[in-house]
């Protein structure tokens, strides 16, 4: 069999349930969000039979590619790349046909804000904020004006419940366009929710001209506690919080840099491989420079830049080492979570006030 066929027979979501991986309906509509235990995530879209991975690499494109990059999970032996990734694909080719498996994948629906009944936030009815995540009324307080809460009167069965929503805006809108939710044992988004681009926005500026600084995160609990531990050293009111979500969409990060172009960017991301390729993929929409997205290699990512070539070992990758290798000056300040509670490294500001963690004496860590 060649390539050609080997595509049309062997869907990429049958190869990645046999090496472990699990598909996570709860993130909802195609593509599809596949996880491994070791963390590693693809999105697949199983119609047209395509993949990407969220870690911002190049490891993307059709079943082929998916079982390239991937060859050192599989039993085979090879001298050659093209070999081993034939003996790979003829292996599923052999089993026959696989089954046809509907995944229940929900229709993609449109926001529809009149499903939603809105009221304002108080501190007593944000107590999963203050007994759930250790955050103290004081931040809760300040941050309020950005927080609502929401009930979805389409609730299918019993009364609508009211949750934690963090308004999705579009910057210099207040249009809202969906909804971050929380609750205790909950995280969710509103339905039909435009993740690609709309985010929570603290403003405490008011406007863009009058915006001195730009903290971006991964979510709004994150930066209020960034803002908890660091408030007597941060110049607030001249400040924007900015929270894209668990994963960075282009159409964000460029909407937000262009709303706030002279603001000093500083980023809040977390403490992992995956905060980390935010904070280059941030330096690199800011270099305005045509770069490609890197290689993922066994253990390191090579960079292709003009002119230039160079790898970074995965376990040392960081915003520095990416601009030392590149020369690229991007401006942005990296803030990242460090201690640790019980041997265990804080992977973000929230792990240092967790009531989880009892890290009081460590909140100090930290320089801005």
């Amino acid at each position: 069999m060649n390539f050609q066929e080997y595509k049309e027979r062997i869907p990429i979501t049958s190869v990645a349930e046999s090496l472990g991986y699990q598909v996570n309906l709860k993130k909802g509509r195609n593509p599809l969000e596949f996880k491994h235990a070791d963390g590693d995530t693809v999105l697949i879209d199983p119609v047209k039979e395509l993949y990407y991975n969220r870690d911002g690499t190049n490891d993307r494109g059709d079943v082929i590619a998916f079982v390239k990059n991937r060859l050192t999970r599989f039993n085979v032996s090879f001298q050659h790349e093209i070999v081993g990734i034939n003996k790979v694909l003829q292996s599923y080719a052999n089993e026959g046909p696989a089954p046809a498996r509907n995944y229940h994948v929900p229709e993609s629906r449109n926001f529809d804000h009149r499903r939603y009944e809105v009221a304002k936030s108080s501190l007593f009815k944000l107590h999963y904020l203050s007994q759930e995540r250790g955050l103290d009324p004081e931040t809760i307080k300040h941050f309020a004006p950005f927080i609502n809460l929401v009930k979805d009167t389409a609730q299918a069965s019993g009364r609508p419940y009211e949750n934690i929503g963090f308004p999705l805006t579009k910057p210099g809108s207040n249009e809202v366009v969906g909804w971050d939710l929380r609750n205790y044992g909950f995280k969710g988004v509103a339905a039909g929710s435009d993740r690609q681009n709309g985010m929570w926005i603290a403003d405490f500026a008011g406007k863009p001209e009058r915006t001195l600084h730009v903290y971006f995160g991964e979510n709004p609990i994150d930066l209020m506690s960034f803002y908890q531990l660091y408030k007597n050293k941060l110049d607030v009111e001249n400040a924007a919080f900015i929270s894209f979500g668990g994963g960075i969409a282009k159409s964000q990060m460029k909407a937000a840099l262009s709303y706030w172009p002279e603001a000093k960017k500083h980023t809040i991301f977390d403490n992992d491989y995956q905060g980390k390729m935010y904070d280059i993929a941030m330096a690199v929409h800011l270099s305005n420079k045509n770069i490609p997205l890197p290689e993922k290699k066994a253990d390191s990512l090579l960079f292709k830049l003009p002119g230039k070539e160079f790898e970074i070992a995965i376990d040392k990758i960081s915003l520095k080492a990416f601009e030392t290798a590149s020369g690229i000056r991007s401006g942005i300040t990296v803030h990242k979570a460090t201690g640790q509670s019980n041997g265990v490294p804080f992977k973000d500001f929230n792990d240092i006030i967790h009531p989880k963690n009892n890290t009081t004496s460590q909140q100090k860590t930290f320089r801005l």
